[in-house]
């Protein structure tokens, strides 16, 4: 049975840099498992004790820009 301490943790997919986030839920038993890269099926996470891991879900993220900085000032 759990008990009611959840937290949300974020993971970085070590093959491509896909950023998913999920919930850790704390159990009196133990678990296991892992969660795959829905981009490049990598393990992202794989986790094993008394705790587990669910609701995984991609995070957004401001994309990268290109460009100069100071665009307009003439340098």
């Amino acid at each position: 049975m759990a008990n009611s301490i959840w937290t949300i943790e974020e993971f970085t997919c070590p093959g491509c840099g896909m950023n998913y986030a999920a919930t850790r839920e704390e159990h009196a038993e133990p678990h296991s498992g892992q969660f795959k890269c829905s981009i490049c099926s990598g393990v992202v996470h794989s986790w094993s004790g008394k705790h587990h891991f669910f609701g995984w879900s991609a995070v957004k993220t401001k994309p990268t820009v290109f460009g100069r900085r100071w665009a307009g000032v003439g340098w």
